[in-house]
């Protein structure tokens, strides 16, 4: 049954380091992963290729959406249909459709059930901006990574950069500002932490120290989840 399998989400802000956390979690428990953030961008980027406008009836459209992730060579490759979009949907341009079309409530409903069929045995890790607050409130763990803004600023310019992107520094700072407000000032499903949720400030941490404490809770809680089975 569902309910026996164990979930951690981790939600946060953009250039938190979330999906570096999520990839080294589920490798390490041999658990399923869930990116729900690039469910939001691989449907911005169907809506922007297509042109597509944004009413109910965008529904009718979506369901022809195919997509798929796949770690290769331990990096993680977002298909759509059989085209590999890894590095496309990070433009500055899907990133604020996908913030955009967030706050439709049809759309998240639509992406919901989507969402929550990756839980799957023996496990689930997944990150996003309410995974613990409205897609898997049930979840063993949540963890709600922050970090200071410019530690974020300058984590998400060099990842952009590793991807081949030309950035403006200055144009960043403000779209990240804007993304930030958006997220955390939307009516449907704000970003906010879990009244539940362990809170990590990763600013001054690397990824090896922030995945350490990640795992010591998620052990903590696995054997409590464990012995109430």
């Amino acid at each position: 049954m569902k309910k026996n399998i164990p979930v951690v989400t981790v939600d946060g802000p953009s250039g938190v380091g979330k999906s570096t956390l999520t990839y080294a979690i589920s490798r390490k428990l041999k658990w399923n992963f869930l990116e729900s953030g690039y469910m939001y961008r691989i449907t911005a980027f169907f809506i922007i290729k297509h042109n597509l406008s944004l009413n109910k009836k965008i529904i009718s459209k979506l369901k022809y959406l195919e997509f798929n992730f796949k770690i290769i060579n331990k990096k993680l490759k977002i298909f759509f249909y059989d085209i590999d979009i890894s590095n496309k949907i990070h433009s500055q341009e899907i990133s604020m459709m996908a913030s955009k079309i967030a706050r439709l409530p049809y759309i998240r409903e639509w992406l919901l059930y989507k969402q929550r069929s990756y839980k799957k045995h023996p496990g689930l890790i997944t990150n996003g901006r309410d995974m613990g607050t409205i897609v898997f409130p049930e979840a063993m763990l949540k963890i709600f990574l922050k970090t200071k803004f410019k530690e974020r600023l300058k984590r998400r310019f060099i990842d952009l950069q590793n991807r081949g992107f030309k950035i403006n520094l200055n144009i960043l700072h403000k779209e990240l500002k804007k993304r930030d407000y958006q997220d955390k000032n939307r009516i449907i499903c704000p970003l906010k932490p879990a009244k539940d949720a362990i809170i990590i400030n990763s600013t001054n941490m690397n990824i090896e120290q922030t995945i350490k404490i990640s795992m010591q809770y998620i052990y903590q809680k696995l054997k409590i989840f464990n012995n109430i089975l």
